[in-house]
């Protein structure tokens, strides 16, 4: 699953490189529009996988892209939603901060930005549909990677899916489509609290996704280390 500013471009890149040359597992890179829910409904792999992200941290940069329209690496206009949504908030804190503002019209505008701008509409819940869910679907969850442990969790995919290693991860802000400077990054500690509240559920779904990734993260190590011993 492609899960939005969670590095899953970045990832795509090697993998779809993979693909072409033939070596390893062939991974199918769904789109945005993929969630776990149409992986349920019509069976469509034995196996999953995907990146989270620690939701403020997602939020930051999910604005921010829409922020500056995708650019460098996309370029989608704001639709109308987006286009007064950005009219009023300039920032990620702003937008954090009105959530909790006692003024009744910023509130309703921080409320209508949050589910009228593209990657903040889609959530984990539009990603990944429940916590319920993610349980029915366990054992097809065959690796869940972080956007904070990037480098090593994807090290440790290309392991197990046989990637060529001289496949290398885009590092520039194009390549690895990450917010350029020059953006802010950071909300203050009221824009979080408000965050937070607001994703409540994104989060039951997030700690259990981190627990999960704990356990398979065991899982895929013990494997690789058989599948070492057993070729020496």
């Amino acid at each position: 699953l492609h899960i939005g500013k969670t590095g899953g471009t970045a990832a795509n890149a090697v993998l779809k490189a993979n693909n072409k040359r033939g070596v390893g597992e062939h991974v199918a890179c769904y789109k945005h529009r993929v969630g776990l829910r149409d992986v349920h409904d019509e069976d469509m792999c034995e196996r999953l996988m995907f990146f989270i992200r620690e939701p403020v941290s997602r939020y930051i940069s999910a604005f921010n892209s829409r922020l500056r329209m995708g650019y460098p690496r996309h370029h989608g206009e704001w639709s109308p939603r987006e286009e007064v949504a950005f009219k009023h908030f300039k920032t990620p804190n702003q937008l954090a901060e009105a959530l909790s503002s006692e003024n009744d019209e910023t509130r309703e505008l921080a409320v209508g930005a949050m589910m009228g701008i593209r990657h903040l509409r889609r959530a984990y819940e539009h990603y990944l549909d429940s916590v319920d869910l993610l349980e029915k679907e366990k054992d097809r969850i065959y690796f869940i990677a972080q956007t904070e442990t990037f480098g090593p969790d994807f090290d440790m995919m290309r392991k197990f899916l046989g990637v060529a290693p001289d496949i290398a991860l885009p590092t520039d802000d194009y390549g690895a489509h990450r917010t350029p400077d020059g953006f802010e990054k950071t909300v203050s500690e009221l824009g979080r609290r408000n965050v937070e509240a607001y994703y409540k559920t994104d989060y039951e779904i997030y700690n259990w996704c981190v627990k999960r990734r704990e356990e398979l993260v065991k899982l895929r190590a013990a494997e690789l280390g058989e599948k070492a011993a057993a070729a020496q």
